[in-house]
């Protein structure tokens, strides 16, 4: 049976990405990158709430005690909604001005992993990062291109990470005591599909839910059998991530955007830069909260 969308009351992002369901406040959690804002959305009461950053807001997790963290351009910082202040906890100024933070995600044991990316298109510049719940950062991985979707299995032996222009899904053996990654093993190849992958999620079966930019679809993967398994069309060309959310985690959370889009494509497709929900058989697996220490008025 085909899997149907609805649009959500998220809608008109230039481009928005990094899905995060805070359970805690039954919220989701998104950003718009290009149009530099952090998106609160409680899908019960259809509240959207918008803040706005001099700088555009690539990724944002929750740590134990409900504290939004997110990425900057070249920044972590910890965010005040209510004061609407920043506190910066790690900074990288010299990405250079092409290069900026852009997809990131919480690991098994509480750190933070993000990606960076070069705006010109340079082959190789990117890299991985760790972050942990110090602040202290370690570049885990280089010559990426568009660090984006990251994942870990159920028992957190398997980190997956996608280099976009490699059009592939790697895997990576993984620990708690894991800082550096080596040597990966592809398991899937999207080379001469429609879109290319994107961010991802996985469920409580692991398998692996793709979002294809320019693929109008968020695919399944079983990295194990390096198959694609399901389909869920999507009604925009650029989708982006995906999370799942909901009380029973059953509900898959799918950004797109504007972004790329000609002015043709963008009155056939009134709804790119909207959040979708698709309702799903599977439990996805829970969100992972960033463990932190406290950095307002503390030493570092």
């Amino acid at each position: 049976m085909e899997k149907s969308v609805k649009v959500e009351k998220v809608q008109g992002g230039q481009l928005l990405e990094g899905p995060f369901w805070d359970q805690d406040h039954k919220r989701l959690l998104c950003v718009d990158i290009l149009g530099k804002k952090l998106i609160s959305y409680h899908p019960e009461a259809e509240i959207v709430k918008e803040y706005v950053f001099a700088d555009h807001v690539t990724s944002a997790v929750v740590d134990h005690s409900g504290s939004i963290f997110l990425s900057l351009r070249n920044q972590w910082v910890l965010y005040d909604e209510d004061k609407g202040i920043t506190e910066t906890v790690v900074s990288l100024n010299d990405l250079g001005p092409s290069m900026r933070f852009n997809d990131g995600k919480v690991d098994p044991h509480g750190r933070f992993w993000i990606g960076t990316m070069s705006e010109d298109g340079e082959q190789g510049a990117a890299s991985l990062y760790m972050i942990n719940k110090y602040g202290t950062l370690t570049e885990s991985k280089k010559g990426l291109t568009i660090s984006n979707g990251l994942a870990w299995n159920k028992d957190g032996t398997t980190m997956y990470l996608i280099d976009t222009p490699t059009e592939k899904i790697w895997s990576f053996g993984f620990s708690k005591e894991t800082d550096s990654l080596e040597d990966g093993q592809v398991v899937f190849d999207f080379e001469g599909m429609d879109g290319s992958p994107d961010g991802m999620t996985i469920d409580e079966n692991d398998r692996l839910w793709v979002a294809l930019w320019g693929g109008s679809s968020v695919v399944c993967i079983d990295p194990e059998e390096g198959m694609l398994v399901d389909r869920i069309p999507m009604p925009v060309s650029n989708v982006t991530s995906c999370a799942f959310g909901g009380g029973d985690r059953k509900t898959l959370y799918i950004t797109t955007a504007k972004e790329g889009l000609t002015s043709e494509q963008l009155t056939q497709e009134p709804l790119a830069g909207s959040l979708f929900s698709c309702e799903m058989e599977m439990a996805g697996a829970p969100s992972r909260v960033y463990e932190s220490v406290k950095f307002i008025g503390s030493e570092r």
